[in-house]
This record gives C-alpha cells, structure tokens and sequence, in this order.
C-alpha cells in the first residue's frame, strides 16, 4: 500500500509508512545483503588460456640401397698335367697246332622215313536245331462290367415318397462284384448320400440289376464296378 499523506485544515501532517512497504524494503536490503556476502565468499577462478596441441608426423627411416651381386665368374683352376707313359712289353706269341680229326665209326647211316597211314576223319555230328523259346504270351487285360446297356432293361430305383416330402437328395455310390453270369454277387455301399433312406433305396434296385459280366479275352469272368446312383427333387 502506498504512502499516505494527511492533510488536516489545509496544513500536510506527518509523513505515515504503511506496514507491508516497510516489508518490502526491509526484505530488499536482506536480499542485497546476502548477495555481497556470497560473492565474497566463492573464489575468482583465473581463465586459463586455450591449451594448443600440435602433431608432429614422424617421417619413416629411407632404407639403404641394395647393393649390386657381385657377377665376377672365378677364375678357372690349372689342370696339371699328366703324362702318359707308355711302355712297350714284348709278349711272346704261341701258334696254335691244328687238331687232326679222327674218323667216325660206324655214321649212322640216314633211312627215309616210313610212309603212315591215312587218318579217317569220323564224321561229324548233326547239329540239333536250336529250342524255339517260348514266347510268354501277356494276359489279356479283363474288361469292365457294363450296367447301362439298353438291353438290360435296369429299373431306375424307387424315390422314396418320405425322401421327397423332406427334401431329402444326393449321390450313391455302390460297389457291385459281377459274376461271370452277369448277376450281381455282392453290393456294397462306397459313398453315402447322407440320407439313410436314399441309401437303402440304391441298395434294393442294384441288387436286382442283370450287367454285362467282364471279359478277359474270349471269356467272361467275374471283376468289380462302381455304379452311381442319383437322387434328385427335380427327376
């Protein structure tokens, strides 16, 4: 709060300092205080000048010059002399007497040999005519049983009417072993439709089924065939 100045009947009174100015200077002169005396304690470090480092490169040792072979080939070695001496020997010469030969007794005299006799070649046998090998003649590879030929006359399999209420529709797949008749010998289901009764309805039909019997060559023998069966809501 800022001074006041009383003025009473026209004539200024005393001078009046309010309590929280006297504060306020007081705590400024505390403040000044504290800060010589801080100043004074703490040390005035000299700056220290820049510290100036400088590389010196060391040049490398310039090695001697190689010096020259010495090429100088060495002087040949004097080859002494040697003499030859030749001494004559006077070697006595023996001459040889020649041997008189003395007659043989009784040379064998030389007869000519004595003729032999023919040599009979025995004839020669007949060579047997080569075995003809015999040629493995490959098996004829079976057929497969027919089931759709027209003259069969198979019957389609019955559409169960519980099937078609239901909605009930698939594929069946069937495997039939044909005898050689031509009959079916055994079925077996392979692939379900999923819906028990279109099974059993596949299975009945088949079973009664005539086929066209597999042939291996000229004849007919029993083998297996896959017949599907269709079941559809639009049929």
């Amino acid at each position: 709060m800022p001074a006041q100045l009383a003025i009473h009947g026209g004539q200024p009174s005393a001078f009046r300092i309010s309590p929280a100015a006297m504060a306020m200077v007081v705590a400024a002169h505390v403040g000044v205080a504290l800060l010589l005396t801080v100043s004074r304690a703490l040390p005035i470090t000299p700056a220290q000048p820049p510290l100036m480092v400088e590389v010196i490169t060391a040049k490398a040792p310039t090695p001697p010059a190689p010096k020259a072979p010495d090429i100088t080939p060495p002087k040949p070695k004097p080859v002494a002399k040697q003499e030859r001496v030749t001494r004559a020997q006077d070697v006595p010469v023996l001459a040889a007497k020649p041997m008189a030969q003395e007659p043989v007794a009784n040379e064998a005299k030389t007869l000519p040999p004595a003729p032999l006799p023919p040599i009979q070649t025995p004839p020669a046998p007949a060579q047997a005519a080569p075995a003809a090998h015999a040629v493995p003649v490959a098996a004829a590879t079976p057929t497969t049983p027919k089931f759709d030929a027209d003259y069969l006359d198979n019957p389609k399999p019955v559409y169960p009417p519980i099937s078609r209420r239901e909605r009930e529709q698939g594929k069946v797949l069937l495997r039939v072993h044909v005898e050689a008749s031509g009959a079916a010998g055994k079925v077996e289901l392979g692939t379900s439709s999923g819906y028990e009764r279109l099974d059993k309805a596949a299975l009945a039909a088949v079973s009664r089924w005539r086929f066209v019997p597999a042939r291996q060559g000229s004849e007919a023998v029993a083998a297996w065939v896959t017949v599907p069966i269709i079941f559809s809501l639009k049929d």
